[in-house]
């Protein structure tokens, strides 16, 4: 049981806000949070992990749902497909293709539409931390297909949610999650050069529309 007082400042600290932060970003930012404040308290109340295994393993499952909904909604401005951009799926396989897609169709119309070119570097560095992330993005897809298995004992059919003897290395989640993170958080911030240019040249572009067409008003 936690016994936390109640006074002026702990009043203060436990009044969330929850209106204030509602973008996809956010969200998977709190999410990643939380993981990681259950991970460093498993580890300083020696308790093992299984006390807390199942939200810990749905907070890890859900913030790869979040990262790849997040990155597919700021590429799809780019990438001219909305493929995923209201996803109601928990599909992990799904959203990892869509999000890959998206990435690659946006280096594709960067360069058709604005001649801006993608550094080999940039796409190396995102090909190879996709390898990486892909491995956890399947550990959970095979254990949490439809993401419930972690949410409830049974499944839809009154299944166990789990086959006898599955284990889990909580440990390499961790480690395979930090990747993921850098890789959710940091392509938009990697390609925001490239995108950043092209809506810079967009901007030119109708700025000029909108005034030729107001001087074509005046006469």
């Amino acid at each position: 049981m936690n016994d936390i007082p109640r006074n002026k400042n702990t009043e203060h600290q436990f009044t969330a806000f929850v209106d204030y932060h509602l973008s996809f970003p956010r969200y998977l930012g709190s999410y990643k949070r939380s993981f990681d404040i259950l991970m460093k308290d498993v580890l300083d109340s020696g308790y093992h992990v299984d006390s807390v295994a199942y939200p810990l393993l749905f907070i890890a499952r859900h913030c790869i749902e979040l990262g790849l909904k997040t990155n597919i909604r700021y590429f799809a401005k780019y990438s001219g497909k909305d493929d995923f951009t209201v996803a109601g799926t928990h599909d992990l396989e799904t959203l990892f293709r869509a999000f890959k897609m998206h990435v690659y169709e946006s280096i594709v119309k960067l360069s058709e539409k604005h001649g801006i070119k993608v550094e080999k570097e940039d796409k190396k560095a995102f090909d190879e931390l996709c390898l990486e992330v892909e491995s956890l993005k399947d550990v959970f897809h095979a254990l949490d297909k439809n993401s419930d298995a972690f949410r409830y004992p049974v499944d839809k059919q009154q299944n166990p949610s789990f086959k006898e003897g599955v284990k889990l290395n909580v440990l390499d989640v961790n480690e395979l999650l930090e990747k993921s993170m850098i890789l959710f958080f940091h392509t938009s911030d990697v390609f925001a050069k490239y995108t950043d240019y092209a809506d810079m040249i967009d901007k030119m572009y109708e700025d000029t529309m909108r005034e030729q067409y107001e001087q074509g008003m005046q006469f």
